[in-house]
């Protein structure tokens, strides 16, 4: 019931305020401006710890804690996205307005492909993508490693690596250990991954909507007169992309999986169909087995 002399929820939903700096969108953090322009955050008070401060002037690696809720459904351990439940478990997410279009809202009622902007790092003709303070990778932007102590592993949930703990969604057929794509199951089991809208085509998808072949553009390395590909950092292998390596003491061989290379026990995953030894490619079989199923 609406009252005189009060303001009602609409009303009273307070506006965030923009950077002061002229031509910027960016929300303020503190004196009229955003931290690209200069504001400063509080940095977590352990010794040497250049972190955001989260709760109680410290990070979440050095002891702030923040609550999740967790999804309602029975044993699940996924986070609430809304109406108490996970995605998995029937929240509802926006999708982009774009016709035909399931990809996830992003800004504008769009996803990435259809336009969404994502802001671009702040040092002049760069345009690699913010990961944090302004910039790039490349140009400074720090991932967070691993807790673990002496993993350098980036984190991928609760501050720590995949190897050390975090925890991902598996494919909910029975005794299958891949991640999980949509809805629950893995490209082996029925999740469905956008192929190339070129008639006749059935390549993956990769940027718009088309695979390589077709058109999608692959970022190249930005050292000049370079062509060939970005691999990370926004360069190439040849000026300076790092791999990761072997944990293994003394071993320069490349990372395949767990933090290990094939030498080390690495397990590489073989084709499904029976009595096949190949190397596993796309959907669980090798290039020989996929084939056979495209021509049916």
């Amino acid at each position: 019931m609406y009252r005189p002399g009060k303001k009602t929820a609409k009303q009273g939903a307070k506006k965030k305020k923009l950077c002061s700096s002229e031509g910027c969108q960016n929300i303020v953090i503190k004196g009229g401006v955003c931290t690209k322009h200069g504001a400063r955050r509080k940095t977590c008070s352990s010794e040497g710890c250049q972190n955001i401060s989260v709760k109680g002037g410290v990070c979440t690696k050095h002891g702030a804690n923040v609550k999740h809720k967790k999804c309602s459904s029975e044993g699940c351990t996924n986070q609430v996205i809304n109406g108490g439940v996970c995605i998995r478990h029937g929240a509802k997410i926006k999708t982009c307005s774009s016709e035909g279009c399931t990809n996830l809202v992003q800004t504008g009622g769009v996803c990435f492909r259809h336009e969404a902007k994502r802001k671009k790092c702040s040092v002049e003709r760069c345009t690699n993508i913010v990961i944090n303070a302004g910039v790039c990778i490349k140009h400074g932007a720090k991932r967070k490693l691993c807790d673990s102590e002496g993993c350098t592993n980036h984190v991928v949930q609760g501050g720590v690596c995949r190897r050390h703990g975090a925890k991902l969604e598996l494919c909910s057929n029975e005794g299958c250990s891949n991640l999980a794509q949509k809805g629950g199951a893995c490209i082996r089991h029925g999740a469905k991954k956008k192929k190339c809208s070129s008639e006749g085509c059935t390549n993956l998808a990769q940027k718009g909507g088309v695979c390589i072949r077709h058109g999608a553009k692959r970022k190249l390395c930005s050292s000049e007169g370079c062509t060939n590909h970005v691999v990370s950092g926004g360069v190439c292998r040849r000026h300076g992309a790092e791999l990761k390596l072997c944990s293994s003491e003394g071993c320069a061989n490349i990372v395949i999986k767990g933090g290990v290379c094939k030498r080390h026990r690495a397990k590489k995953k073989t084709c499904s169909s029976k009595g096949c030894t190949n190397q596993a490619q796309k959907g669980g079989v090798c290039k020989r087995h996929w084939a056979e199923r495209v021509r049916v």
